[in-house]
């Protein structure tokens, strides 16, 4: 059985971050009830009391309240931010002449090189990004093979995570919404168990570290 609260949540998730604004006493609840209502009741098939959806956003008002209320413990848990500029991201296709090239050139060349370097993998795309001093070393190895992008002036920043992160609801949502709001585009988003990497453009790592620092306050 469909309720209104099940149509509150349809219509809510329809507008990105609206959720949030809703929480931070953004937006006036009685003028979005009023807003819902014709589509909520053209759904039901009969005219819907505005006060049932505004009773029912302040239910989820306090919901989502004391969700932030965790979440913003665990975020106050962020460890350490690194940042590293210069970086080249590069995607390759999962081709079977990818691989052949790939096995032979030995990642060790840039593990035992100065300079950064990581590999994302995934079914039909390989991304690798490697740090502007490694390109000649890079690019004379897999000469054999064309990349289907290649982006430049980029940088990353890494986050270490809370041991908790994996049981905490809405911790990755948070981060990258946050990064999101300031209108500021991620080229690229790696992740290990409990280390985040985000890759963009390097003008606007000041913005984001900014963005990244308040979410610890």
């Amino acid at each position: 059985m469909i309720t209104i609260r099940n149509l509150v949540e349809s219509e809510l998730r329809k507008v990105p971050f609206l959720s949030e604004y809703i929480s931070d006493g953004i937006i006036n609840i009685s003028s979005l009830a009023r807003r819902m209502e014709p589509k909520i009741s053209s759904y039901v098939g009969r005219k819907i009391n505005t006060n049932a959806i505004i009773m029912t956003l302040k239910r989820m008002e306090i919901e989502e309240i004391q969700k932030t209320r965790s979440l913003k413990k665990q975020l106050k848990k962020l460890g350490d931010i690194t940042v590293r500029s210069g970086l080249i991201v590069y995607n390759f296709s999962n081709s079977e002449k990818f691989e052949k090239i790939k096995s032979k050139f030995n990642l060790s060349i840039l593990s035992n090189s100065k300079g950064f370097h990581a590999l994302s993998k995934g079914v039909n795309e390989t991304t690798i990004i490697i740090s502007e001093n490694l390109r000649i070393v890079f690019e004379k190895n897999i000469k054999e093979i064309s990349f289907n992008t290649k982006k430049e002036n980029l940088a990353s920043i890494t986050i270490e995570l809370p041991k908790e992160n994996t049981q905490t609801i809405g911790l990755y949502y948070s981060i990258l919404g946050a990064i999101a709001q300031r209108g500021l585009n991620l080229v690229e988003v790696i992740s290990t168990t409990n280390e985040l990497t985000v890759v963009l453009h390097q003008h606007q790592v000041a913005e984001a570290l900014k963005t990244l620092m308040n979410q610890k306050k």
